[in-house]
């Protein structure tokens, strides 16, 4: 909410933009001279430049760039900068910044360009640039591809005076002719068509061009350029046509030189200088996609995996972030190099945009999924403003308040920058894009803006800030360091990854910073949440992106920096009246996400198994029951948390306390888990009841209708009961469909017949059920199982098998082992045998007489 420490923030945020603008002429390439012309404007000049020049760009595409002189402006800081500010060597007319032209072969490409540079060495024919006055300042040919220029005559003199007086607008009164290689009287009648050499009146040398330097008189005006420097080429063209054959004697124009003593004649190269901290670049950038990229897949994939996705919210983020940069290359590439690419080349283009945009996307996405996941664990601020935006209410107090405080921090994000770079004595330039400074050659300014700045702040904010912080407050315990080491590695990460402003210094000044911004959005995320975060950062973004079409004399410019005053202007008073007017968090609902909902059901569903299975052993015995004579034990291991068998042992006493007789049982219900594990429960109820005192037979007999009308028809119960009287050592065994069990006596193992009928609880509504007696001795061995054990599986598929049991029982030393001792024995083979996965619950009573 907004609150005192709002004000606060505000106030300095206020005072950080107001820092920047007392600062500008310090700091800002385009201080004092924001861009004048559009592109469109400098590019209907060229063409109309163009007759006069000799040729028609009606088969030549034109492409135009604006262009930052970084390395002109490090040259002359040491001169100049230390009398006069950025913005008086903008006012003086250095030509700090300027649009490059190339004049190339149309449709003639089959590549991809991502440069002028590129454009130029491919197809281009000229190269120009033109001053933020209107004016050519330089003007060169490619070496290796045809020269379109030809102006006719034989007059040198006369020929560079047309050009760089009436074609290129320089007024040559205010210069003095300083050096020509060459004399104006010439015979041109000896060159051949195709030839670029000149030969002057009694001279016999090969001339390659012909150069003509003009220097300022002391009396001129100070904002003409030092020197104006020509250099032509003769060109005799032979033309046969439906006019006839004829011979046109001419020059093209191989460069031109517009400039200042302190300006280089190559403006656009890159000093060589930076090549170190060019390779630093690199290695950071990669490095930092790398770690980034690495541990935001790992963890997003994680999340998906343990379920923790809001996938309608993924799937968003993906498709805004790829359209947002799929649509905003595309708009650059058509505006920029789409007229220099043939179809091939269109295509390929449009692929390397659709897969850069997927990629991008898909990394949105799953730094998004890694951030809320970590984000709803950490119970972050502002968490549940974003819920209540995703379910479209967007007219929230809360979410009014996080958008003033987040453009507060934005303000103040300016300020810090603003100090920085005074202090560091530095100068803030455009580089929206990995192409460079584009945003002036796209037609649709304010819209690429603004969509390059959205796209830009979600990648931003959610991976490198987001992210960021939210993992390495998973990981580390203590505040403070992860304060530390998220400005660290957010400043590092912001500094080569989607950044859209750099300065004239280092890479290392460079770090320090974005640093320094990191500063400010990791304090906003930790005490306010992410949604302040973005709108800082977004109107930070678009604060400096909107600077070079600020006060700009040409309406096609300007209008970029008063559309977006109004777009933010527009955002503040959405915010405001949220905050004033709009509902509550708490009036919407808490939000529970659909993973969570299916966490917290998952879990419920494991506390009711937990309940089931603890009921269920509670059901069975805990300790076998002591008596004289006998030697009693069972276990019961389900296949999953729960299961269908049940085993059970009574003891009978006579009216004087004395045990008379032991009753076991065992049971097992068609099926596995909670669809068994109740009739279990309901049939081991039905045996407690009777067991004690009754017979075997009339103990199942009994039971089978209420057995068979309260399971349905898919159900059936196996059953085993057995009745062993102490005095007389007789044994009754009635059998519902069970495995028969087995005695060991003398050694030998043998199954147990027991009588018909063999019907499984369940099966019929009436049966009566029949005994089978024997009498044991001492030392023989009983045992009653389920078919978990017979039916156990190895690996390979392979049952244990009925054949099997007696052999096992055969193979231990029932003579001298407890009925415990043998019980944990047949438990170790039967696990080690399915390899401790079972495939059926597996019950045992063991008795030792």
């Amino acid at each position: 909410m907004i609150d005192k420490r709002s004000y606060i923030l505000l106030t300095i945020g206020l005072a950080g933009i107001l820092c920047f603008f007392v600062l500008r002429p310090h700091i800002d390439f385009f201080a004092s001279a924001p861009i004048a012309e559009s592109k469109a404007t400098v590019e209907e000049r060229i063409q109309d430049l163009a007759p006069g020049l000799g040729f028609s760009t009606d088969s030549l595409a034109v492409v135009s760039m604006r262009k930052q002189h970084q390395s002109f402006f490090q040259e002359i800081s040491g001169k100049k900068k230390e009398e006069l500010s950025i913005a008086d060597l903008n006012k003086r007319g250095v030509q700090l910044h300027s649009w490059e032209s190339i004049i190339g072969e149309a449709a003639g490409s089959e590549g991809y360009y991502a440069t002028t540079e590129q454009v130029f060495e491919s197809s281009g024919r000229l190269r120009l640039l033109t001053a933020n006055n209107g004016r050519i300042i330089r003007m060169e040919a490619h070496p290796e591809q045809p020269n379109p220029t030809f102006i006719q005559g034989d007059s040198l003199l006369t020929i560079a005076e047309y050009v760089v007086q009436h074609l290129f607008n320089y007024e040559l009164d205010n210069y003095r002719l300083s050096e020509q290689d060459f004399s104006d009287s010439t015979d041109l009648s000896n060159l051949t068509d195709g030839q670029s050499s000149y030969q002057s009146l009694g001279e016999e040398d090969e001339i390659e061009s012909l150069n003509i330097i003009w220097r300022k008189i002391a009396s001129a005006d100070s904002s003409a350029p030092d020197e104006i420097a020509l250099s032509l080429n003769p060109v005799v063209r032979e033309i046969d046509d439906q006019d006839g054959f004829r011979t046109e004697f001419g020059f093209s124009i191989e460069s031109f030189v517009a400039k200042d003593d302190v300006e280089p004649v190559d403006l656009v190269t890159t000093s060589a200088g930076l090549e170190g901290e060019n390779i630093v670049f690199v290695t950071l950038m990669f490095g930092s996609v790398f770690v980034l990229f690495t541990f935001i897949i790992i963890v997003g994939v994680r999340n998906i995996f343990k379920g923790k996705v809001e996938w309608r919210r993924a799937l968003f983020i993906l498709i805004a972030t790829a359209l947002g940069l799929y649509g905003w290359r595309t708009l650059f590439f058509i505006d920029a190099f789409q007229p220099f690419l043939s179809n091939p080349g269109i295509f390929i283009t449009h692929i390397n945009n659709l897969v850069f945009a997927i990629i991008g996307g898909l990394y949105a996405s799953l730094a998004y999924i890694c951030w809320e996941a970590l984000a709803r664990t950490q119970k972050q601020s502002q968490l549940d403003v974003i819920d209540a935006l995703w379910q479209r209410k967007f007219f929230l107090s809360e979410a009014g308040a996080a958008i003033i405080n987040g453009l507060a921090f934005g303000g103040i994000a300016i300020g810090i920058v603003t100090s920085l770079v005074f202090f560091m004595d530095q100068i803030l330039i455009q580089t929206d894009s990995q192409f460079g400074f584009t945003e002036p050659s796209i037609t649709f300014k304010l819209f690429s803006i603004n969509l390059n700045a959205w796209t830009t702040t979600w990648l931003v904010t959610i991976a490198q800030i987001g992210f960021v912080y939210s993992i390495l407050k998973h990981w580390i315990k203590k505040e403070w360091v992860v304060g530390i080491a998220a400005i660290v590695f957010s400043g590092i990460f912001m500094t080569v990854l989607g950044r859209l402003i750099g300065t004239t210094g280092s890479i290392y000044q460079d770090m320090l910073i974005y640093t320094g911004i990191a500063v400010v959005f990791v304090y906003a995320i930790r005490e306010f949440g992410l949604l302040s975060v973005i709108s800082g950062f977004w109107l930070f973004t678009v604060f400096f992106m909107v600077l070079p079409y600020w006060n700009s004399p040409s309406l096609d410019v300007a209008y970029v920096g008063w559309g977006q005053i109004i777009v933010v202007f527009a955002i503040v008073v959405y915010a405001v009246a949220a905050y004033r007017y709009g509902t509550t968090v708490s009036e919407v609902g808490d939000y529970i996400p659909e993973y969570e909902e299916r966490i917290a059901q998952h879990l419920r569903v494991e506390k009711e198994i937990e309940i089931a299975r603890e009921s269920q052993y509670k059901l069975m015995p805990l300790q076998p029951p002591k008596a004289d004579g006998i030697d009693v034990y069972g276990f019961f291991l389900p296949s999953f948390e729960v299961g269908g068998d049940y085993f059970d042992y009574l003891v009978t006493n006579d009216e004087n306390g004395t045990p008379k007789a032991l009753t076991m049982a065992v049971v097992d219900v068609s099926g596995k888990a909670m669809r068994a594990a109740m009739p279990a429960v309901f049939t081991s109820g039905l045996l407690l009841s009777r067991m004690k005192h009754d017979c075997p037979d009339e103990v199942l007999t009994e039971i089978s209708e209420p057995i068979f009308l309260r399971t349905d028809k898919r159900t059936f119960i196996t059953c085993v009961l057995a009745r062993y009287e102490l005095d007389s050592m007789k044994m009754s065994i009635a059998n519902a469909g069970h495995c028969r069990p087995i005695l060991k006596r003398n050694g030998i193992a043998e199954y147990i017949h027991t009588p018909e009928p063999a019907y499984p609880l369940g099966i019929k509504q009436g049966v009566k059920y029949k005994t089978e007696e024997i009498v044991l001795k001492k030392g023989d061995f009983f045992l009653l199982y389920s078919d978990g054990l017979p039916e156990a599986v190895n690996e390979k598929g392979e049952r244990y098998g009925f054949d099997q049991v007696p052999r096992l029982i055969e193979s231990i030393d029932t003579d001298n082992l407890t009925a415990n001792e043998i019980a944990q024995e047949i438990k170790r083979t039967v696990q080690k045998f399915s390899n401790y996965q079972l495939a059926d619950d597996t019950t045992i009573i063991c008795l030792k007489v």
